[in-house]
């Protein structure tokens, strides 16, 4: 490749990988999420922005930034505690490829001075180059295998600019080795190296070809068999002389080696199709294409998610303000890695099974906070009755969240998601787009009981035996409740409740009691199962050990699933 054509590359690689930074980072000064921050201007942002980075580092709080630091963004401990096999996997990726750039793609500016007479062909740098390529390789398939580990119907979804980028860097690892075995076999490359040394008399060179032959794997086609002692001996000491202080033995390259082994049969073909040119062309743009579309791809959490852990050991929980709030929750959109350990821990999980709304889960619930946000989930376009059914359903899953915080704790970038909810609830509810307790609640339970008797059985769908609820459709879940009312006296929102009218309609013990009788229906419109803060305390106390909480949420469930479509056929409350 022509040093000219290379540097030509290299700098509108990086010109396009500045733009896309620029453009993505300006995101978090432009997007604004929850009514509470409507109002703030582009100017109160930058000057909190600049405020907080003042109080970082003239502060005891820098401190916890250096913390935060080595623990969260160098070692991910947040990670670590999570989930280990990923911790494995994020770790090797990481920790090899940036050794691997810094050892190898950028060796003229950082190698080359650290290390004077470094030479890729010497120990221990063919060593290194080998074994921080086989890490990304390891930590590549750790990642993929726990992917596929992890795989469910309602898995966080991976956009197809995030896998190009995976085989993107499959790409670059691939050319890279197949490039170095390419060298290692090669006659070309051998008899470029001797002419770089200055042996280029046929009778000189054939005891080192002989040497080379047997020693580094190179592939001559014309090496006349079987190979004589002294010229072993002669390949040997010519080897030593001009050639052992930048050339380590090719066995080193533990990986490299055993691919030159296998194209050693192809090696002639290899070098009259100058192969190791246009791998070296495919390797540099895999390179630079990747560098190039980094921040337009998922993979711009590479940036976004050091940033906000760093962002975190910077500052209070609680103690932003509204600019401060604004920034922190936009950054969030892109620092989310979509893991999916939020959704692990989501206490109201089972609902999006029971409902087949991926919208409950955390992770698909960011990605409709960050629609919303920027006006693309009510584009009606061609379709607005579909846009429509696909907003309610966002709506339904912000509303039904449980503010359990437990994606909050288990987040391993950081992201104050309870925070992220509560504004995009907000957001919602200006648009138009109610909590279903609001409109379930619009009626009494007897009502709706009387709805979902009218239209049955005309109306199969509302089987609900074919809702699989396996807690409050068995009888062996509550049937061992005594009425005992313990539930009742430690519920909170009982306790709360002030009138009839406003309060409950059914306490926890009445709940159980309609469930015994069969009575489920009049159950799904009562206040209490859209009132209850799944405290758990019912739960706790209950001296049968009835899973009355757990109960309860899956009654919403089913109230959601049956009550919407007789909403849809009946007139509105």
């Amino acid at each position: 490749m022509s040093h000219a054509l290379f540097q030509t590359a290299l700098y509108a690689s990086l010109l396009l990988c500045a733009l896309g930074l620029l453009w993505r980072m300006s995101a978090w000064y432009r997007v604004r999420i929850g009514p509470d921050v409507q109002a703030v201007k582009l100017t109160q942002r930058v000057r909190a922005l600049l405020q907080g980075m003042a109080a970082a580092l003239f502060s005891r709080r820098f401190i916890h930034v250096l913390a935060a630091f080595f623990l969260d963004v160098l070692l991910q401990l947040r990670l670590y505690r999570s989930d280990k096999l990923r911790w494995l996997a994020h770790l090797l990726i990481f920790v090899g490829f940036m050794l691997l750039l810094l050892m190898h793609g950028l060796a003229a500016v950082v190698t080359a001075r650290l290390f004077p007479g470094y030479e890729s062909t010497r120990m221990p740098y063919l060593f290194l180059r080998n074994l921080f390529g086989a890490m990304v390789v390891v930590g590549l398939a750790l990642f993929l295998f726990g992917l596929w580990r992890r795989r469910t119907r309602l898995a966080p979804t991976r956009r197809p600019m995030a896998w190009a980028f995976i085989a993107l860097l499959g790409l670059v690892l691939a050319t890279g080795f197949l490039l170095e075995a390419n060298k290692i076999a090669s006659p070309q490359a051998f008899y470029r190296m001797a002419r770089q040394n200055g042996i280029t008399d046929p009778a000189q060179l054939e005891p080192l070809r002989v040497f080379w032959a047997r020693e580094f794997g190179v592939a001559f086609d014309d090496l006349k068999q079987p190979i004589a002692p002294d010229a072993m001996r002669k390949g040997r000491e010519m080897h030593e002389a001009d050639c052992a202080d930048c050339h380590a033995w090719a066995t080193f390259a533990f990986v490299s080696y055993p691919v030159a082994r296998l194209l050693a049969p192809l090696a002639q073909v290899l070098d009259e199709a100058r192969t190791h040119a246009w791998l070296l062309y495919l390797h540099v743009l895999a390179c630079f294409m990747g560098l190039a579309t980094l921040p337009f791809t998922r993979f711009f959490h590479a940036v976004a998610a050091p940033i906000s852990l760093l962002v975190n050991g910077a500052t209070q929980r609680g103690a932003l303000s509204s600019a401060g709030r604004a920034t922190r929750r936009a950054l969030a959109l892109d620092a989310c890695v979509q893991c999916g350990i939020c959704d692990a821990h989501c206490s109201v999980a089972p609902l999006a099974c029971h409902l087949d709304n991926p919208y409950l889960l955390p992770s698909h619930k960011l990605v409709a906070t960050g629609a919303l946000a920027g006006g693309r989930l009510l584009q009606s376009g061609d379709k607005p009755e579909a846009a429509r059914r696909e907003a309610l359903r966002v709506a339904e899953g912000a509303f039904l969240c449980t503010d359990c915080a437990r994606c909050t704790s288990e987040c391993p970038v950081g992201l104050d998601l309870e925070d992220l909810w509560q504004a995009g609830r907000g957001d919602l509810a200006a648009a138009g787009l109610p909590a279903p307790a609001q409109w379930v609640q619009a009626r009494p339970a007897l009502a709706w009981a009387e709805s979902l008797q009218s239209n049955w059985p005309a109306h199969p769908s509302l089987d609900p035996d074919r809702f699989d609820t396996p807690l409050c459709a068995d009888s062996g879940s509550f049937s061992r409740c005594v009425q005992c009312q313990t539930c009742t006296n430690v519920c909170p929102v009982v306790a709360h409740s002030s009138s009839t009218e406003n309060g409950v309609d059914l306490t926890p013990q009445n709940v159980m009691n309609l469930l015994r009788l069969g009575l489920r229906d009049l159950t799904l419109g009562s206040r209490m199962v859209w009132d209850c803060a799944s405290c758990y305390q019912c739960q706790e106390h209950c001296p049968q050990g009835i899973r009355v909480t757990d109960i309860m949420l899956e009654l919403r469930a089913l109230s959601v699933q049956r009550q919407r479509t007789v909403r849809n056929w009946s007139a509105p409350p």
